[in-house]
């Protein structure tokens, strides 16, 4: 009973997943889905594949600067490295989640002084690469409103991304200026009497300062755009590789495919599947593109998703701690945040 108790988001995702595939196996054909991913140009598909090559470069800056802030150190390939792996676990876990407490697990190894700042700024890493994925889709998106509003279920889809932007934004916002707010005594004194707040002492310190570097804060978050256009310009290589006709237009397939990355990114599902499937059905729709070609389209963007994801099982297999983890400079890593 215990074991389903912890594992009953799990049981739920794959449920949902294999409800939905169950669901598409009864509306596509499946014949003229393969036809449509046999055929496709093997040129398209190198290039696509290509794009994706500065994303895990430009995650690995944005990490390195946000640990940085921290004191924390670490050569450039080291984190490109743990990047790397994150992104292997992410396809053998469930979803980006996995990769995610794979590298707080490996980064904590290699600074255990500075554990609970490690792993905030893995969650803030992830924020950060939300935010600007809902703004570069926004950005997009708002050219497209009307079409992307012309249907009762693309409606309901692109409203749901419109919440979360307008929540993520204001989120932010708040949480920016948090540092600003507990420069309250009375308040810093009302939380110190919370019960058990003592245990949550660490992570409270690395949040505030990770909000006070709000400069630093804003270079990740503009510098992650380019890593979204990379991904949404993979996903338009494989369009292009299925030589539609007419060819859909460019800016309002980016916009599509921007909205269904945001939204797949929820714990829904089990990696987006099922979910990701639906959602590329009922966009493409809009743009005249039947749903056999739009399975194969998002079948073929996960098969190359999964590609790169598989990257990282040789720098994986080949990290030596020994080696890689050796015992950090006390100048370098003094604690500041009290580890309890």
């Amino acid at each position: 009973m215990e074991f389903l108790r912890r594992r009953i988001g799990l049981i739920l995702q794959v449920l949902v997943s294999a409800l939905i595939i169950t669901w598409l196996m009864r509306i596509v054909d499946w014949r003229l889905v393969w036809s449509h991913v046999r055929t496709m140009d093997i040129v398209w598909i190198v290039s696509g594949l290509l794009c994706f090559v500065p994303v895990m470069f430009i995650v690995s800056w944005r990490w390195r600067m946000l640990l940085a802030v921290h004191g924390v150190h670490l050569r450039f390939w080291r984190i490109f490295e743990l990047t790397m792996i994150g992104q292997f676990f992410s396809a053998m876990g469930v979803g980006t989640t996995g990769g995610d407490v794979i590298k707080i697990f490996y980064a904590a190894r290699a600074v255990p002084q500075r554990r609970a700042a490690v792993a905030f700024t893995i969650i803030v890493d992830r924020v950060i690469g939300l935010i600007a994925l809902l703004s570069f889709g926004v950005a997009l998106s708002i050219p497209n409103l009307g079409l992307l509003m012309s249907r009762h279920d693309t409606k309901v889809a692109t409203a749901t991304f419109y919440f979360f932007a307008l929540g993520g934004f204001a989120a932010s916002a708040l949480a920016s200026m948090g540092p600003f707010v507990m420069k309250s005594q009375t308040l810093r004194s009302l939380i110190k009497k919370l019960p058990f707040v003592h245990r949550g002492a660490s992570l409270f310190m690395a949040y505030e300062h990770t909000a006070r570097a709000f400069g630093t804060n804003l270079v990740a978050l503009a510098g992650s755009i380019p890593s979204h256009i990379c991904v949404t310009l993979m996903g338009y290589c494989v369009i292009r590789a299925m030589h539609l006709q007419p060819e859909p237009d460019f800016f309002t397939s980016c916009a599509i495919i921007a909205i269904v990355n945001m939204l797949i990114a929820l714990p829904v599902s089990v990696a987006g599947l099922g979910v990701r499937e639906t959602l590329f059905i009922m966009f493409f729709a809009l743009l005249g593109v039947d749903k056999d070609h739009a399975f194969a389209f998002s079948i073929t963007c996960f098969a190359m998703n999964l590609v790169w994801s598989l990257a990282g099982g040789p720098f994986y297999f080949l990290y030596r701690h020994e080696t890689h983890t050796p015992p950090p400079d006390p100048s370098e890593v003094a604690p500041i945040f009290s580890e309890r």
